[in-house]
């Protein structure tokens, strides 16, 4: 089934006559078209129109029209509230949905007072269908995986002794763009004490022999976004590091088992964390276990201690455990899982038993 008749058949259950996309990522996982600016209507008879302007119209109709859509360039180039209203009125629209999560009060305010029909809220009925991921997406994010794995590979000799956090993760994003990433943020790079800090930034430390070194990873391919984390000792290892390493193995492994279809991601959450508590660790794992991705690299559901709600068949999420030790070392693991069709699988191929880097 089509993106376009998904969502109008989303459309016609939520008693709609049409939806209006503006979010960037929501108008790409309805057109399949990434970066674009403009709107996007969706109308419950399975009819879509993009209106964008001189810089996409023509990319875009490639793109689009043979999905389905009509993409318009509007009289002065550029969409406006104006656009959305002489279509509404033509059409004899009467509910429109809008994304109420992430439209700024001011936007919806100008609709709001220009559109002759009434605005109602989407809310995350969007965001929830993009939860199971299709198989195309899915091959996007295992494309993206391979890249990032590749490159870190390729980095491995040069994490050593002496070495410089900030250049290394410079090389890693170069590595990644130039094994065919479309983009790539500057990875969480940090080794030694700062390990111990979860979303540490890499700086001009050197690496000391002995140091934990912990990499947070993703590439990026047609806009979705991977996400690993591996946890590597430079020289040698402490029975203590060691001990620590194990017991984030463990926690992951039992975090993997749990996550299922209908699971509440609470209880996955708790799988894992349970194990770390049991080990005398609790203290040192603040954060939630997991969360979902794809179009945006934080996306629901999620596997954390406040999260109720529950996984939906096809749905993915990254399962990254960790231990922290303020002004000592830390340890994270994170593979990403999906349940497929065909069954639970871990897209990522990378090793994770601990690893000492000469």
């Amino acid at each position: 089934m089509s993106r376009l008749t998904k969502l109008a058949r989303l459309t016609k259950e939520l008693g709609l006559d049409a939806m209006l996309l503006t979010h960037e990522e929501n108008m790409h996982y309805a057109t399949l078209f990434p970066h674009l600016e403009g709107m996007v209507l969706v109308m419950r008879d399975g009819e879509g129109v993009c209106f964008t302007d001189s810089r996409y119209i023509e990319n875009a109709t490639q793109v689009m029209a043979p999905q389905g859509y009509a993409v318009v360039e509007p009289e002065g180039s550029y969409p406006t509230v104006e656009t959305i209203r002489d279509f509404v009125a033509s059409r004899g629209i009467r509910a429109l949905g809008f994304e109420d999560i992430t439209m700024p009060v001011s936007v919806f305010e100008s609709y709001r007072a220009a559109l002759p029909c009434e605005l109602i809220p989407l809310g995350d009925a969007v965001l929830k269908m993009r939860q199971s991921k299709e198989e195309e997406e899915i091959a996007c994010l295992v494309k993206a995986q391979r890249i990032a794995e590749e490159a870190l590979q390729q980095l491995l000799p040069e994490i050593r002794v002496g070495a410089y956090e900030d250049e290394l993760a410079a090389k890693l994003v170069y590595l990644m763009n130039l094994g065919g990433s479309q983009a790539s943020v500057m990875p969480i790079f940090v080794s030694g004490a700062k390990t111990s800090m979860p979303h540490g930034r890499p700086s001009h430390k050197a690496i000391e022999e002995g140091d934990f070194v912990t990499i947070d990873m993703g590439a990026i391919v047609d806009g979705y976004m991977s996400d690993m984390t591996r946890t590597f000792a430079v020289g040698s290892a402490s029975e203590e590091m060691r001990k620590v390493y194990s017991i984030v193995l463990a926690a992951q492994q039992a975090g993997i088992d749990a996550f299922a279809e209908g699971m509440r991601g609470c209880d996955v959450d708790k799988a894992a964390r349970d194990v770390i508590e049991g080990a005398g660790y609790g203290a040192h794992f603040g954060h939630g276990l997991g969360h979902s991705l794809g179009l945006n690299i934080h996306e629901d559901p999620r596997a954390s201690r406040t999260y109720t709600g529950v996984f939906p068949a096809r749905s993915i999420v990254t399962i990254e455990p960790g231990i922290y030790l303020p002004g000592r070392f830390g340890v994270r693991i994170e593979d990403m899982v999906w349940l497929s069709p065909q069954g639970k699988q871990n897209l990522t191929a990378f090793p994770k038993e601990l690893m000492i880097l000469p």
